[in-house]
């Protein structure tokens, strides 16, 4: 009997620990962050992703009273970085900023390296964009009507490239759908697959405003189109891929912050007012993503959450009907 009321006296001083642990992180909540905060890109440097981070994060770092730190984790189109985020100690000084090809990546990869829907608690959508479809100017086409009738005539000629699971997949659909018959070629994240597009390693790509609206304005690519359903508030006078006639096609992205699962409710609420209100202000943050043609969307925790949901159903459901690879 005695052993057993020593184990159970054991027992109940763990679970007592155990309370004032938790009772203890939720009281420092309140005063988070009393450190540097560890960001995870989970692509290179030069793409859309590192772009809006670093746009946000010295005003971040400002209102929160600690450095912000970027850490850029590229592999596998952001597999290995948003693993890493995934896995990390859930106190709330590492998260994660991701694009939607956290979504589709489980999609293509067995087993799934992470789910997103349990492994992640969510903290706010950033920004929104469309995708801007370019292209080399060497290529002989001025508009998108000339070229797709220019692939069509010559398939296999031209390759397209990707750095990013979404684009990747956006890319696949949309080529399948206009019947054009294109090499894939996969990059590690966007700065590089920008590198090989201005050196006509790839003729044509989906990329976000942030890495190619420079480009374009520089006359260095051509934009044809964009992918969403409205026009682009940067290029007014481009048309949309539903109005050159592949209609109905309204492909966006965006770019959200996650932080490991059962980080404390306080923090996450913490984050998600200082970055909504960095968003929604006219500083410096907000004031270059929307010149970069960003669309700024303050949202919610919860909003966030059920917006990952319907992107996670919404795209598992285009790999599987497409049979989209993964490629790396």
């Amino acid at each position: 009997m005695k052993p057993q009321r020593h184990r159970a006296l054991r027992m109940g001083a763990c679970c007592l620990c155990a309370a004032f642990a938790g009772t203890a992180v939720a009281a420092a909540a309140p005063d988070y962050p009393v450190k540097p905060i560890r960001v995870i890109v989970p692509f290179p440097p030069g793409g859309g992703t590192d772009f809006v981070m670093r746009a946000i994060a010295p005003q971040l770092s400002e209102q929160l009273g600690q450095q912000v730190l970027i850490d850029n984790r590229a592999g596998a189109q952001g597999v290995v970085g948003t693993q890493i985020g995934a896995r990390a100690v859930n106190d709330g000084y590492t998260l994660t900023i991701v694009d939607a090809a956290t979504v589709i990546s489980p999609a293509l990869i067995s087993p799934p390296p992470f789910d997103v829907m349990k492994d992640f608690a969510p903290i706010a959508i950033l920004v929104e964009q469309p995708y801007l479809v370019t292209l080399h100017p060497s290529v002989p086409a001025k508009t998108m009507s000339e070229f797709v009738k220019l692939v069509q005539a010559n398939p296999g000629k031209y390759n397209y490239g990707s750095g990013s699971a979404i684009s990747h997949v956006s890319q696949a659909l949309f080529y399948s759908l206009a019947k054009l018959d294109m090499t894939h070629v996969p990059y590690r994240g966007t700065g590089p697959l920008m590198a090989a597009s201005l050196g006509n390693e790839v003729q044509t790509t989906f990329t976000g405003p942030g890495a190619a609206l420079p480009q374009v304005k520089a006359g260095k690519l051509r934009l044809l189109a964009v992918s969403s359903i409205k026009r682009f508030s940067q290029a007014p006078d481009v048309p949309t891929l539903d109005e050159v006639g592949f209609k109905g096609t309204d492909i966006r992205g965006w770019f959200g912050m996650l932080a490991p699962v059962g980080t404390p409710r306080a923090v996450v609420a913490k984050l998600n007012r200082t970055i909504n209100g960095i968003l929604s202000g006219s500083g410096p943050a907000a004031q270059v993503l929307r010149e970069r043609g960003y669309d700024l969307n303050p949202t919610s925790p919860e909003a966030f959450g059920k917006f990952l949901g319907a992107e996670v159903a919404r795209w598992s459901k285009a790999v599987k009907e497409f049979g989209v690879k993964a490629t790396e």
